[in-house]
Formats: structure tokens, sequence, C-alpha cells
């Protein structure tokens, strides 16, 4: 019986996460796969102390995500990928292969900014939407362990920006925003008529208490001119 009951607990632990949830949890593995060794060779072969130390901080952080994907993943039942891909291994023998130091250092720079780039993305929208409430806590902190990491490559100089992707916007999440915000072009205009409406109505008030305060003010005139009225001429003395 007990038997039966562990694939039956698995199976209940692993439907609580989404597709989204599950792809998070293996590009995120599969990342630092690639970008732990790529930070080990910047901290021993870059020629200029600050790319040394950024690969040194990714190596550690991507080792210290490593460990939290690997313990979800053992939770929930989801198989992790346990090498770098084939175009993550092309990227670790190019940077092997550079000739020079500075050469290397450009390689190292640009190919983990453009991977930071692209997992940061998704990272975004699982932590914006998922259900799963240890997936949106992993999400939030591996989308600030990324930034950071973009935030350190940049820093370096040697980021060629017009080599990145252009970033694109999905229809899908423009529309589920707008549906959010319930941004109808109904909406829209009722929200202009009532502006509208509340500032006629706000000059109506001002233009009937002006209206009644110069009433007042030529009534307070006129009750003043009864009270004095001006002598009459006196007759000439014969």
């Amino acid at each position: 019986m007990s038997q039966l009951a562990v694939p039956v607990l698995a199976a209940a632990q692993t439907a609580t996460l989404s597709d989204s949830d599950r792809d998070l949890l293996n590009r995120v593995r599969q990342a630092g796969l690639w970008e732990m060794p790529s930070g080990d060779m910047a901290r021993t072969r870059a020629r200029t102390p600050q790319v040394r130390e950024v690969g040194q901080t990714l190596m550690v952080d991507h080792g210290r995500l490593d460990v939290a994907v690997r313990g979800l993943a053992a939770k929930y039942g989801v198989v992790l990928p346990d090498q770098p891909n084939a175009d993550q291994q092309s990227w670790l023998a190019e940077e092997r292969n550079a000739t020079t130091t500075s050469d290397f250092e450009r390689i190292f720079v640009n190919r983990l900014r453009a991977a930071h780039g692209v997992i940061f993305a998704v990272i975004a929208q699982v932590r914006a939407g998922t259900r799963n409430d240890e997936i949106r806590a992993f999400a939030a902190t591996a989308n600030q362990v990324v930034l950071r990491h973009i935030s350190l490559l940049e820093s370096t100089g040697l980021v060629d920006y017009n080599a990145l992707p252009q970033p694109t916007v999905s229809t899908t999440a423009a529309t589920s925003a707008a549906s959010a915000l319930n941004l109808s072009s109904m909406t829209i205009l009722t929200t202009v008529l009532v502006v509208l409406l509340v500032f006629a109505a706000t000059l109506l008030v001002l233009w009937l208490i002006r209206s009644s305060a110069r009433r007042r003010h030529r009534s307070g005139e006129k009750h003043a001119f009864d009270r004095n009225p001006e002598p009459a001429p006196k007759e000439p003395v014969r």
C-alpha cells in the first residue's frame, strides 16, 4: 500500500504546478548549468578585476539558485536537465577558445548579458501569473538575482547593446492587461463625460455664487441711499 501511495502523492504535488511553473524550473536549472562554469572561467581568466568579480558573483548566485530549484523540483516531481544544451556548450567552447583575455571578456559579458535578458522575461511572466506560492517566492528571488547580474554585466562597459535582440510585446499579455484595467472605449468615453459634467457643474455653482453676491451688494447700496437722502436746496434769502 505504501509503495502505491508515493506515486499518487507525487502526482498530486506535480498537479499543483502549471506548465509555465515547470518551464521556469527547467529554464533556471538549464541557465545555471552553463552560467556557473562560465562565471568560474571569468573568475580565473579575466584580465580586469571588475570582470573577475562579476564572474565570481554570477557563479555563487547561480549556485544558490540551483540549490533552490533542485529542492522545488524534488518536492513537485519535476525532472530537470543535467547538462548544458548544444547552444550553451558552443558558448562555453567560444569562451575557452578565446585567443586573448580581451576577447574572452567581450565574449563572456555579451553572451551572459543576452542570456540573462531572455531568462529575465520568462521569470517576470511566471512571477506575475503563477498560482503557486512557492513558485511565486522563488520567481521573485530569481528576478532580483538576474536583474542584479544584468546591471553588473552592463557596468563593465563591454555590452554591445546593438547586438541584443529587440524587445517584443506579447499581444496576449497586452490584451490581458487591458482587460484587467477595463480600459474599453466605452469606459473611457464615460469617464470623459463625467469629468466634463463635473466641470460644468462647478462653473455653474461659481456663477450662481457670484451673481448672488452682486445682487446683495446692489441691494445694500440702494438701502443706504434711501436712508440718507440728499438735502433739498435752500431758497435764497431775499
